[in-house]
């Protein structure tokens, strides 16, 4: 049996913007967005990728379109930019032919990022389009270069947080 939400531990060595979704994380992040299957996943890479079509670093999925169902796991420590284009993308799609769910550190609510883009808009607060917050319980594994499922991986010291938007 796989441990979903292991015991914290900063693996030495392990570039923190290469952070991989685990199966049984995206399987409990796609029963919290109600979805089946990614149409287009933008911040992925050969190792680890949750869609058939995905861009990586040589693509750089902020100057990508996106579409469908999108899944994104950004890097850590360069947030806002891919928090500005999920805006950017529901604007210029506004029949709401695009999703979004995107997987960020829980630990970071006081940063001026996400007071600019998330808390004001949070659970139900804009009319273009729907912003709903999903707290994961405990700390979730992530898999690494070489290990991409996470087996015998710790968590990071900090929580999860689901981010799903939706046209309206």
């Amino acid at each position: 049996m796989i441990d979903l939400f292991p015991e914290a531990r900063v693996d030495p060595g392990i570039d923190p913007d290469k952070r991989y979704t685990t199966p049984e994380t995206m399987a409990l992040c796609m029963k919290l967005a109600g979805v089946t299957k990614w149409d287009l996943d933008v911040a992925a890479d050969a190792e680890s990728h949750w869609a058939a079509q995905w861009y990586g670093v040589e693509q750089d999925g902020l100057k990508q379109p996106w579409w469908g169902n999108v899944w994104c796991n950004p890097p850590f420590s360069d947030i806002e930019p891919w928090l500005e284009n999920t805006k950017w993308e529901l604007a210029i799609n506004p029949r709401g032919d695009i999703f979004v769910a995107m997987l960020l550190p829980a630990n970071r609510t006081e940063q001026s990022w996400w007071h600019r883009h998330i808390e004001p808009i949070r659970d139900g607060r804009d009319s273009c389009f729907t912003l709903v917050t999903h707290f994961l319980p405990s700390r979730v594994r992530y898999g690494h270069p070489g290990n991409p499922r996470g087996h015998g991986a710790g968590s990071p010291p900090f929580a999860s947080v689901l981010l799903v938007w939706r046209s309206t």
